[in-house]
């Protein structure tokens, strides 16, 4: 069965309101084996919400309609779902009484406006909606369905969820899609396409990579008529993967590379700190995301300045002359004097350019996204120089994420 979505409201044409039910629903619609085939965002215009609703019974077995249930004079899915479907607009006396006695529960005045939420096409039937007022619908007509929801994810979802989910599974749309995320640090998506060129090729099952900021994740996918089935083909798939690319292969399914760091010290019963600069705490944030790590992480320094770089973890005052606050030098004694300070096993220094403009200081200019990277280890110390570009945030981001790889690499080495 094929489905179709249309979001209503000027507001999502104008980006003043991001669509993420649309994504949502378009996750919904794979898990159930519904074929996901169009998307329309239509404004509060009656006119065109007819014609993008014509176009999608057309072309859809399905049709889910986003928005416009509500009781203003722009709320206009119910009138333009009845003119599409060639029906009359009838009031339901059901929801009209459950129009009142929800007003009244609430304590709130209820006008004569607000009884439009109680109309509906002639082969309408109401979705009650837990969480509002303004019901939803599902129309039947000639094997087309309409699926009418109100805009609010609090509403949308346990609608979504409940009553829509047991009538579509009502209609044995076919197969469902079974997906499985594989987590990949430290290789590019270039190469990791490259590499995983053959199996990205197959029919069964698929692999589609999606970029992340320094990873890649790759979303394996397969119709099938079981969970056993389904995990058979992801299994195959999983371990070809690991066959080429090894432990760049990090995690499967939502564990974050935070989530997995933390994990491996608490096994380990081992600790680490960090030493910040141009991230300003964002490393120590995203270890401090995850569950446990209470246990690993002893301290976090924010050293900004030349002076809290000395005096927090003890970078010497001459590199800081000889070679800059921005530096692999400064950024390995950062490293190593979190260590130290701290008492713990691991020690990361992060220290960079993140501005737009370069960072005029002796010996030279540094440029604008130069960051260096030092892990210390109780018997070695290593930096790591990288190079960024795009915005002060995107370099901050990127900088984080390659010291949580970088560590990653050092537990994986030791």
């Amino acid at each position: 069965m094929r489905a179709e979505v249309i979001s209503v409201g000027t507001e999502l044409l104008l980006g003043q309101t991001v669509d993420t039910n649309s994504a949502y629903i378009g996750t919904f619609l794979a898990e159930l084996g519904v074929d996901h085939t169009h998307r329309q965002t239509v404004g509060d215009n009656f006119d065109r919400l007819v014609s993008a609703l014509q176009l999608a019974l057309s072309r859809a077995d399905i049709v889910i309609t986003i928005g416009g249930l509500g009781p203003t004079q722009d709320d206009l899915t119910r009138q333009a779902i009845a003119s599409a479907l060639g029906e009359e607009l009838v009031r339901d006396e059901s929801l009209v009484e459950h129009l009142k006695n929800e007003y009244g529960r609430r304590g709130l005045k209820l006008v004569e406006s607000q009884f439009r939420q109680a109309d509906r096409p002639a082969s309408g039937k109401p979705i009650s909606n837990s969480n509002g007022t303004a019901p939803g619908l599902i129309c039947t007509k000639e094997s087309k369905y309409i699926i009418a929801l109100p805009g609010p994810p609090r509403e949308l979802i346990p609608m979504l969820e409940g009553p829509v989910r047991e009538f579509l599974v009502s209609l044995n749309p076919g197969p469902q899609l079974y997906s499985r995320t594989l987590r990949v640090a430290g290789i590019g998506e270039g190469t990791l396409c490259e590499i995983l060129a053959d199996l990205m090729e197959g029919t069964e099952t698929t692999l589609s990579p999606y970029a992340k900021t320094g990873e890649v994740h790759l979303r394996a996918s397969t119709k099938a008529a079981s969970q056993k089935e389904a995990d058979t083909r992801l299994d195959f798939v999983e371990q070809e993967v690991r066959s080429l690319i090894g432990d760049k292969l990090y995690a499967i399914g939502e564990e974050s590379l935070e989530e997995w760091i933390v994990k491996k010290l608490t096994n380990r019963s081992e600790t680490v700190a960090t030493a910040e600069s141009c991230t300003g705490g964002l490393l120590a944030a995203a270890i401090t995301s995850a569950a446990g790590a209470s246990e690993v992480l002893g301290s976090s320094f924010i050293t900004y300045s030349a002076e809290a770089k000395h005096e927090l973890v003890g970078v010497k005052p001459e590199s800081i002359a000889q070679f800059g606050t921005v530096s692999s030098e400064v950024a390995e004694e950062l490293a190593i004097g979190a260590r130290l300070r701290a008492g713990v096993t691991y020690g990361i220094g992060i220290t960079g350019v993140a501005g737009s403009e370069p960072l005029d200081e002796p010996p030279e200019p540094k440029p604008s996204g130069l960051v260096y990277i030092g892990i210390s280890t109780p018997t070695q110390s290593q930096v790591h120089t990288l190079h960024y570009r795009g915005s002060r945030e995107l370099i901050r981001e990127r900088a984080v994420v390659a010291a949580l790889i970088e560590l990653r690499n050092v537990l994986l080495a030791n």
